[in-house]
Formats: C-alpha cells, structure tokens, sequence
C-alpha cells in the first residue's frame, strides 16, 4: 500500500505544480487587462489528468 500512497502524493504534487502554474497565467492575464486564460473546467480536468478523483484514489488504493 505504500507505493499506492506514493503515487497518490508525487500525483498531487504535480497535479499542483499544474495548478499553481495555470494560475501565475490567468493573474498575469488579469494584470494585463484580459480575460483569464483558464476556467473551471480546465482546472476540474487537472484532477482527471492527473486520476486523482475520489473513486480513481479509492480504486488505487484498493489494489495494495
């Protein structure tokens, strides 16, 4: 089960990176006058990407 676990958390810190980054761009985009770059469904497909939904960890831990 530690594997699983690990996976699930390098996932969240990418999946965060991702995060962190798609919002540096939609501030910079604000702090220029313009519409932000990314919207609520591109932040919710961030958790698909990275099959970090409740039933993709629960299935994944599961599996240890």
């Amino acid at each position: 089960i530690m594997r699983q676990v690990a996976y699930v958390m390098a996932q969240t810190v990418a999946a965060l990176a991702r995060l962190e980054a798609m919002k540096a761009f939609n501030l910079e985009r604000a702090n220029h006058g313009m519409a932000p770059g990314y919207g609520e469904s591109e932040f919710e497909q961030v958790i698909l990407d990275f099959q970090l939904g409740h039933n993709d960890v629960v299935t994944l831990l599961d599996r240890g």
